[in-house]
């Protein structure tokens, strides 16, 4: 009986072990799918070497590579040349996110196809749920987006960011900047959206600027600082400029109905997508925990003031958010766990409306009553082919 008893209990004991070495090798798969999120192109190569992404333990975003101003003569093939041009976005990503509803209050969905690149992010951005997608104006099958950069220079070194704007005539990306693909597709000149207006008037330029940079060093990219952070240091520093940027828009909201009065600008553009995705994911998964979104009341009024326009609240995807950021951003979540969403009632009641009419500018000049586009019957603002 003893004797049995000992071949039992090793047994046990050789189980046990091979079920640690099953978790120990999941995890390290885990880990190293996860590491590869942050990879990047070499000479025309995915790789996921992340180390230039991070000095001294403290995350550094790279430059984008395709960040000049947009020239006229693309600009004005957006309309002039229809389906010429395409943006490539996620709905998971803030930089896409602001480029979308500039898409969309310019009513650009029929003339500049928008293509969702989502999929598990093997290496990196997927654009067809990781199947293969033709690339306009190419004979070439792409599955990730590296590869569309490739195919814009095949000695392509950088990051393979979304948004990207994709010229078909020309087979070459025209930007990665959003700010710039933002301000290209407000320089359209149209009345697609209902009348020619402007978020990027010439009176508030300096301004909207400045604004756009300290909400970019303090809070956009801020949160990615603290979520990615490999020092209790670099976190902290990170952390501290989220909040302080928080309190300080906060006060600024408090005077008035969005960030620049009554009008709506890029900043609101910039902003609102950052908001959006705070207490879903930023809150936890990237450790910004000190307060939530709905712990400001002015913050928290604004962006639910927002989502009630129909080109902000179009391309919200809370599933696609939670799911781009607990499975890819990080290597800290290695078994692939989503949280709970938090029980936030975004239709609440704001009153914003109290500050007055949302204004806009317009591209001749004064301001007039902001009335967004409708969104098209049966649009999912996605090409498919």
């Amino acid at each position: 009986m003893c004797k049995a008893r000992g071949v039992v209990g090793k047994s046990d004991r050789f189980l046990q072990t091979l079920d640690h070495l099953r978790d120990v090798i999941v995890v390290h798969l885990l880990q190293r799918l996860d590491a590869g999120q942050m990879g990047r192109v070499v000479d025309g190569e995915w790789t996921e070497d992340d180390e230039d992404l991070f000095r001294n333990d403290g995350f550094v975003r790279l430059a984008s590579r395709y960040s000049e101003s947009i020239p006229d003569d693309v600009v004005e093939a957006m309309t002039g040349e229809p389906r010429r041009l395409f943006l490539i976005a996620s709905l998971s990503c803030p930089w896409s996110h602001r480029a979308l509803i500039m898409h969309r209050i310019k009513a650009l969905e029929a003339v500049v196809p928008v293509k969702v690149a989502s999929g598990r992010r093997n290496e990196g951005y997927p654009v067809n749920d990781n199947r293969a997608w033709r690339l306009p104006g190419t004979g070439r099958d792409v599955t990730y987006v590296h590869e569309v950069y490739t195919a814009s220079g095949e000695g392509y070194t950088g990051s393979a960011s979304v948004p990207l704007l994709w010229d078909s005539a020309n087979r070459r990306v025209v930007s990665n900047d959003s700010l710039q693909i933002m301000k290209a597709f407000d320089r359209v000149d149209s009345c697609l959206s209902g009348c020619d207006i402007t978020l990027y008037p010439e009176d508030l330029r300096p301004e909207i600027d400045e604004f756009n940079a300290r909400i970019f060093l303090g809070l956009a990219n801020g949160v990615y600082r603290a979520g990615l952070a490999r020092s209790q240091r670099h976190y902290d520093d990170a952390v501290a400029g989220v909040f302080e940027t928080l309190d300080q828009l906060e006060a600024r909201l408090a005077r008035g109905r969005l960030l620049f009065g009554r009008r709506l600008t890029l900043s609101d553009l910039v902003l609102f997508p950052v908001l959006a995705r705070f207490d879903v994911v930023y809150h936890t998964h990237f450790r910004c925990t000190r307060r939530r979104l709905a712990d400001y009341p002015m913050l928290w009024a604004y962006a639910r003031d927002l989502i009630g326009l129909e080109p902000f609240a179009s391309d919200v995807d809370f599933a696609a958010i939670q799911s781009g950021y607990f499975l890819n951003d990080g290597d800290h979540n290695p078994h692939g766990i989503i949280s709970e969403r938090p029980d936030c009632d975004w239709s609440a009641p704001h009153e914003r409306n109290a500050f007055g009419a949302l204004l806009v500018s317009l591209r001749a000049g004064g301001v007039a009553e902001f009335a967004p586009p409708a969104r098209p019957a049966n649009d999912s603002q996605q090409v498919t082919s």
